[in-house]
């Protein structure tokens, strides 16, 4: 990898960060720990300053980490031999990182699938075929073999796994249905968040359809579909139209109406439900759909917005 010209004096562990989107700052730090870094072939620190037309050279290796068993109460929509479905609560953090070690999904999806084993040497591994955001609700696909997710990762580079979410935004949009098209990166000031470019050579290509479903005043209920499969895509490609999802605090979706103060103080987090997903088994070779109802916490808010409007 070259450093571009254009890149700002950084920390290589911050540069890195941003530019893997898919790796947390945590594992780039111990690459470099381990020696697994080197730019312009001289080993380096985290603290290292990239500079123009450096050269980094990246060895990626398993770095083991020992994962908490934790007890944890699953929603689980379906199972067989080969896959999981999970209904994941809204607050529950996806996957162990700085700062949650445990009691996140993976953690519970350890101990449920290793029980009644009496050791844990030959363990299962839970394989995330996708993730949603902690204060996301909804469907997520868990293989219980790595070799089948790499077969049902495959079906979302061809387009046939169909993800469909609802979600509450701000404004009334006025087309009933779109397509919102636009790179996501990292956000450069702020890099656990992400940003949208209109420059093509910046972040990674992302498309999302929306359809209206109903017109509330000053909120609208809309079902997006996922074609692309970025890391915040529907949060940030809705703000990028100007319609930031309802109760979103990191993508401007809070907004000061006093009306609306007694609905935040009714719900804790983001109004996005991941309700809808459909994929083809990788081992029955069967078309497979579910549905998961709308959480109360939408429910209310559909509720009280229809009082308004009366």
């Amino acid at each position: 990898m070259i450093v571009n010209n254009k890149e700002k004096l950084i920390r290589i562990d911050k540069y890195l960060f941003y530019k893997f989107s898919n790796i947390n700052r945590n594992i780039i730090q111990k690459l470099i720990k381990k020696g697994n870094i080197y730019v312009n072939k001289i080993l380096i620190k985290k603290n290292f300053l990239i500079k123009k037309n450096d050269i980094i050279d990246i060895i990626f290796s398993y770095i083991k980490k020992k994962i908490i068993y934790d007890h944890l109460k699953l929603n689980i929509i379906y199972e067989d031999e080969y896959i999981l479905i999970i209904n994941k609560q809204s607050g529950l953090v996806v996957h162990p990182g700085n700062g949650n070690e445990s009691n996140t999904l993976i953690n519970g999806l350890y101990f449920y699938l290793n029980k009644n084993k009496i050791n844990h040497f030959y363990k299962k591994i839970p394989n995330l075929v996708h993730r949603i955001d902690k204060e996301t609700s909804g469907l997520i696909l868990v293989a219980k073999d790595k070799n089948l997710k790499k077969k049902i990762s495959k079906q979302f580079i061809c387009n046939k796994i169909t993800r469909n979410y609802i979600t509450l935004v701000w404004g009334n949009i006025k087309k009933n249905k779109g397509t919102i098209i636009c790179n996501i990166g990292r956000c450069v000031k702020k890099n656990i968040y992400m940003n949208f470019f209109t420059n093509v050579k910046n972040g990674k290509f992302s498309i999302t359809h929306y359809k209206v479903l109903e017109r509330f005043k000053y909120v609208t209920l809309l079902k997006c579909t996922l074609e692309t499969g970025r890391t915040h895509q529907i949060r940030v490609h809705l703000k990028y139209i100007g319609h930031p999802i309802f109760n979103d605090k990191n993508y401007v979706g809070h907004k000061k109406e006093k009306f609306i103060k007694f609905f935040l103080n009714k719900i804790k987090y983001q109004a996005l439900h991941a309700y809808y997903i459909e994929y083809i088994h990788p081992i029955y070779i069967k078309k497979n759909y579910f549905i998961c109802p709308i959480p109360k916490r939408i429910k209310f808010l559909i509720k009280k917005l229809n009082y308004l409007i009366k």
